[in-house]
């Protein structure tokens, strides 16, 4: 029996040249819009806490400024180191861009594994500040501590979700090398 290798070239090639599905590439471009959404976002946390501290020149702002410029900075590099290769699809075919989801998300479950770790440790050294200095509690401050408390269970559900779409994209890759 003879094999067609022409036959065989020409799947080789249309599988090669086929568009990716439509909604992997929604998915990353939204990614990346995200992506750059963060970026901004937390430069203009970092500038506008810097910009109250020096307005106000309060140690509560000033504390506020300098703590965002540090979360933003190890947070932000951390982000950056963990994401390195997962940028963009290594080609146009569907299975690079699957591959692409599935670095990115695996990419965010470690981000926000660190978060949490970090977020966890902020929210024990001002809980502790707010506890030495219980007479000179500020309303504010106790509203602070609870919406640090609340981000914690945000990041714990946003993490749970991403190990269900990892398993997915797994299953999606797996139907494709098929």
């Amino acid at each position: 029996m003879t094999t067609d290798t022409e036959l065989e070239r020409w799947q080789q090639e249309w599988r090669e040249h086929t568009d990716p599905l439509p909604e992997l590439k929604k998915k990353i471009r939204k990614q990346n819009w995200q992506t750059a959404a963060a970026i901004i976002a937390i430069c203009a946390c970092i500038v506008l806490s810097t910009l109250a501290a020096i307005h106000r020149q309060s140690s509560f702002f000033a504390g506020s400024a300098s703590g965002m410029g540090f979360a933003g900075i190890v947070l932000g590099a951390y982000a950056w180191w963990v994401k390195r290769g997962a940028w963009k699809p290594a080609a146009n075919t569907t299975l690079a861009y699957a591959e692409l989801a599935y670095k990115r998300t695996q990419a965010k479950v470690r981000i926000l594994r660190f978060t949490f770790r970090f977020l966890l440790v902020a929210v024990v050294l001002f809980s502790g500040f707010l506890a030495v200095g219980v007479k000179h509690i500020h309303p504010r401050d106790i509203f602070v501590d609870a919406a640090l408390i609340a981000e914690l269970f945000y990041i714990k559900r946003q993490e749970r979700r991403k190990l269900q779409e990892i398993l997915e994209t797994k299953k999606l890759i797996e139907g494709i090398r098929e």
